[in-house]
């Protein structure tokens, strides 16, 4: 069985789609991975893997769209895969109009994300549109939440019938070997020194794009308001600044002038930096599903998260963590004092999330249902196929 994994960026593909590449490739399947160029990328694919790079770049490229379906056409045309999978807008919207001009049978939209719900007019009506185009070329949609399963049927995306969640949800599940919680004291002491903490300083992190739409605006805000009766609070923000400009300058001002912010960019240290953490805050305005969350409970951190689809279903209200209203610094203020002052609660949470996260979303396990679905879609496919024919007959 011949699959084919697309993606806008390299970055999406090394952190969603390879566990699935390797397993699959494990298992007897033909993978090849297309993504947008790049020249360090090839050398990491899982060995066996086939690279196919094409031309794509983030944002609207007019130019670029029918460049980019024609040459996706071709590659598919030519390789005749079973399964085409495709995810994030640009690679999406070409793969999906791609792989239904050339008759893929099973076309498969990860749908990881919504992003026209953070747009507003003309914008968001093109981007729903977008979105629906992309459903529509599919012959099945798989979201990475039961939240936004629910969501994207209520907007009338898709019907039911077309939509279905893996398991309890996310992209690739999460791999306890390296979040290994065992390992969390150990982390905790020694990442803690790393950023400059002591065993009593209370951290609340947050990893992602530094930006409007992941609730940065509101996070900095709310421990803005507390934070100067809280000494020994601390915020701890690892990501990229690709963004900044999104936040707004006076609270750029303080967090540049505060010594109880702390920045820490991008890196594969996550797991250790999460150890050091006393509370996990995501107040994100979309996400698919907020993998990050899932971490985070994995080393045993309650998590503090927007009342959005994807991260409410990454974690359970008053047993992981607290859910607060999207965009409402206030509920979040509160939400983040709850628990930093209520070390009790926190460490019944904590625990609570680290069993939630490896009972649910180990990644070993989720893979076998990654398999078992991918086998189902062709078989079914395959079954329809041969049901047609014989009705013609």
């Amino acid at each position: 069985m011949r699959i084919c994994f697309v993606t806008t960026l390299p970055i999406t593909l090394k952190t969603f789609v390879f566990p699935q590449a390797k397993y699959l490739l494990q298992n007897g399947w033909d993978v090849t991975l297309i993504c947008a160029e790049d020249a360090s990328f090839e050398k990491t694919i899982p060995r066996g893997a086939g690279y196919i790079p094409v031309t794509f770049k983030r944002g609207i490229d007019p130019l670029g769209v029918p460049r980019a379906i024609l040459k996706l056409y071709r590659v598919f045309k030519r390789e005749r895969f079973d399964l085409v999978q495709y995810s994030t807008t640009n690679a999406a919207f070409y793969a999906a109009t791609a792989s239904w001009l050339a008759c893929i049978p099973v076309r498969l939209y990860a749908q990881w994300g919504i992003r026209y719900v953070v747009f507003t007019c003309l914008v968001k009506v093109v981007f729903k549109q977008i979105e629906r185009w992309c459903c529509r070329c599919s012959t099945v949609i798989e979201p990475d939440s039961m939240g936004n399963l629910e969501f994207s049927i209520r907007e009338g995306l898709y019907p039911r019938d077309k939509g279905r969640v893996i398991w309890n949800g996310s992209a690739c599940g999460i791999n306890i070997e390296r979040f290994d919680i065992s390992q969390k004291e150990i982390w905790r002491t020694a990442y803690r020194e790393k950023i400059g903490c002591a065993g009593h300083h209370l951290i609340i992190g947050f990893v992602g794009s530094i930006r409007a739409d992941k609730g940065c605006n509101e996070l900095i805000a709310a421990c803005r308001s507390f934070f100067s009766g809280m000494p020994m609070a601390r915020l701890l923000l690892i990501g990229d600044k690709v963004f900044y400009s999104t936040i707004d300058k006076d609270l750029r001002d303080w967090m540049e002038s505060s010594d109880q912010v702390i920045h820490v960019p991008q890196n594969n240290q996550i797991p250790q930096y999460m150890a050091c953490m006393d509370v996990f805050a995501l107040p994100s305005y979309r996400e698919g599903f907020g993998m990050v969350i899932i971490e985070a409970e994995a080393m045993g951190v309650p998590v503090v998260a927007s009342d959005v689809p994807g991260p409410a279903d990454a974690m359970r209200h008053e047993v992981t963590g607290l859910v607060v209203p999207v965009k409402d610094a206030g509920a979040l203020a509160e939400a983040l004092q709850v628990l930093l002052r209520d070390p009790a609660k926190r460490a019944a949470y904590g625990a609570a999330a680290a069993a939630f996260a490896h009972d649910g979303f180990e990644q070993k396990k989720f893979l076998q249902y990654v398999l078992a679905d991918k086998e189902q879609l062709i078989a079914e496919e395959e079954f329809q196929g041969n049901r047609a024919t014989c009705l013609k007959g």
